[in-house]
């Protein structure tokens, strides 16, 4: 027997709906994570509208079918961090006596 990891996600300030995506089984997602989805329309960041499940390949279909979506699901191909980066950056003074020209 086939099986499917599942999640909805929500496109934000996209629509108020949440949409079924597909995940590699080894692949456990939060409500609130960030994912890269890729769907017919490119791809896109979301936001899981609930934790990710697993289930049979008939029964995603059946989802499908009920939400009015798309069987195969589109495809989620990464999660999103936020990363924060601290420079330092060196600004020299004027070229002031004592310093070298």
């Amino acid at each position: 027997m086939k099986y499917r990891n599942l999640v909805y996600c929500k496109h934000p300030n996209y629509d108020a709906r949440a949409y079924l995506y597909e995940l590699p089984l080894d692949v456990d997602v939060s409500e609130g994570d960030k994912l890269l989805v890729r769907d017919r329309n490119g791809e896109h960041i979301v936001t899981a509208f609930c934790d990710s499940w697993v289930c049979t390949a008939k029964m995603t279909q059946v989802l499908c079918e009920a939400n009015g979506g798309y069987f195969p699901p589109a495809k989620a191909v990464g999660t999103v961090s936020t990363v924060t980066v601290r420079q330092e950056i060196v600004n020299p003074f004027g070229n002031e006596e004592g310093l070298a020209k």
